[in-house]
């Protein structure tokens, strides 16, 4: 009965020494141009920290985050097309800006642009040019209908570390 038992212990401690299967990146058949995603966002950049709620709706001649605190109150909402980018802050003021980069630059302290974020979000872009000088980590992924996505996703450059959770996403009609 002892060796049953120890042999049966020496299988659980052999099963608990596998390391996990790496996770595989997401496909990106089936890629929408336009969706809407709502999540969480975290930006540590050094000592600075945010986090906040997000809604995304991505456009393909335009984008819109809605920034909120962690318990839903609005905070800034940035609007992007090709004729550049408007920052609205809550408190008061608009701020302009040639591009989507500039104000989340201004806003979480890291330029974030929408395309970059997007292929992230599809599995694109963790390597290479593309990848801008970021280290990309899909942490899990999800299927939204027939695409599969990140779910969570850790993005790092330098002293910036940027983590996005994805909570509901919804691809849009072309």
């Amino acid at each position: 009965m002892r060796a049953f038992v120890a042999g049966g212990l020496l299988m659980l401690a052999g099963c608990a020494a596998l390391e996990p299967a790496p996770m595989s990146t997401p496909s990106l058949t089936g890629v929408p141009r336009e969706f809407e995603m709502a999540g969480r966002l975290s930006v540590r950049v050094a000592d600075r920290s945010d986090i906040a709620k997000l809604r995304w709706t991505h456009r393909t001649a335009s984008d819109a985050w809605v920034v909120s605190s962690p318990v839903g109150t609005e905070v800034a909402r940035i609007d992007s097309d090709a004729g550049g980018a408007l920052l609205r802050r809550a408190s008061g003021g608009d701020e302009r800006a040639p591009d989507f980069a500039t104000l989340t630059q201004r806003l979480l302290g890291a330029a974030l642009e929408p395309a970059m974020l997007s292929g992230w979000l599809h599995g694109a872009g963790s390597t290479g040019p593309a990848a801008a000088g970021w280290t990309v980590t899909i942490d899990e992924t999800q299927r939204a209908g027939a695409v599969e996505l990140a779910r969570r996703i850790t993005a790092t450059r330098g002293d910036t570390v940027v983590k996005l959770v994805v909570d509901s996403y919804r691809a849009l009609e072309d």
